[in-house]
């Protein structure tokens, strides 16, 4: 147990502790990310190098690199956050998720029918391996000296991403919207600042109508793609063999503009109707992300990473990173001191990593 998490701090607080008299009762914070495209850039070809010449042994260490650098470059209320978590304590969570795989692997070689009884056994863990992640991720971030702590429980996971998930495929998808908002008031109402709890209020019908939406825009973009792709295909009087594939590529270019103009508008407004419904004592959230904005800066951020060959991968996460948090806002309505949490235990990294290994979304 870390000391400065044994005793809470009398006047440490979050956002806004210790206003000087008079000021007024409320106020808005909004975040700030003080580094830049060019300094993301040498860390992270630098990740890449040592990540490919090691053959991956250095992503441990890589991607606590890259968390240190995006906690200490956002800005919050005048002080920026810190993450604690250890290169080490993730790369032996990525051993045990590389080994589970290889397991995975061979003994379906070997054996076909044991990958049935592997996605038993991950069906099972998945509730642990949710919960373990989110702990790590929490305890091991701070903001002025306070941790995130993450008091979900194995139980409540199980309900959220097994039962719900088994209700969306029993309903064809429609249920669906109804599990991703499940999922993020799971995530987002178990998280805490210290003793701080957060509460995360969603609505099923405004999620569901998001995604019905969404399943319009797919239609109304990858139809008349198609439509135009193909007619513009078959004008041409003499394709060469070597280019056949024109006539097969181009009409699901169509298809995968429609996923991608969509995606964008399910992330924005999702994201706003998240924080738009989070609070805590004294203080709310809320998020104004344009979806006709983050669908420009999505599809500019394919082509420059697409015509630069992956390089400008550096600018793209800053560019999406700095107009998230231009978007996102604390109104704090009266200051309190919030207190550390004096229970923590040191949490290892495995079920964070099993999830990344294969590719499990657990987050927000």
């Amino acid at each position: 147990m870390d000391k400065a998490e044994a005793t809470p701090p009398k006047h440490e607080g979050a956002p806004g502790a210790g206003s000087p008299a008079g000021a007024p009762a409320t106020r808005v914070v909004r975040p700030e990310f003080t580094g830049g495209a060019g300094e993301y850039f040498r860390i992270w070809i630098v990740n890449l190098f040592f990540s490919l010449v090691t053959l991956g042994i250095y992503s441990a260490w890589a991607k606590v690199r890259k968390k240190k650098y995006f906690y200490g470059c956002t800005r919050f209320d005048g002080e920026t956050f810190d993450y604690f978590g250890r290169p080490k304590a993730i790369f032996r969570g990525r051993v045990v998720a590389f080994l589970a795989f290889v397991v995975y692997a061979l003994g379906g070689e070997l054996y076909p029918n044991s990958r049935y009884a592997f996605w038993v056994v991950a069906i099972v863990l998945l509730p642990w391996l949710v919960v373990r992640a989110l702990t790590f991720n929490a305890r091991n971030s701070a903001h002025r000296g306070l941790r995130f702590h993450f008091s979900g429980t194995p139980k409540q996971a199980a309900g959220v991403y097994i039962g719900s998930f088994v209700l969306a495929i029993a309903t064809a998808g429609l249920a669906y919207p109804l599990f991703i908002k499940r999922q993020k008031e799971f995530v987002v109402a178990s998280h805490a600042f210290g003793l701080t709890e957060l509460r995360c209020e969603l609505s099923g019908w405004a999620f569901f109508w998001i995604y019905v939406r969404a399943s319009l825009i797919v239609l109304a973009v990858a139809v008349p793609s198609m439509v135009a792709l193909t007619f513009a295909v078959r004008g041409l009087s003499h394709i060469p063999e070597s280019l056949s594939w024109i006539v097969f590529v181009l009409p699901t270019l169509g298809i995968y503009a429609g996923y991608a103009v969509a995606y964008a508008y399910i992330q924005a407004r999702t994201t706003n109707l998240l924080w738009n419904g989070t609070s805590g004592r004294g203080f709310r959230f809320s998020s104004s992300l344009s979806a006709k904005r983050l669908i420009g800066i999505y599809v500019g951020n394919i082509v420059a990473v697409a015509c630069t060959g992956g390089l400008l991968i550096p600018w793209a996460v800053v560019r999406t990173l700095k107009y998230r948090l231009e978007s996102f806002a604390m109104t704090v309505t009266h200051e309190v001191v919030h207190q550390a949490n004096p229970a923590f235990a040191r949490v290892g990294a495995t079920g964070q990593e099993l999830g990344d290994f294969f590719n499990l979304d657990i987050g927000l």
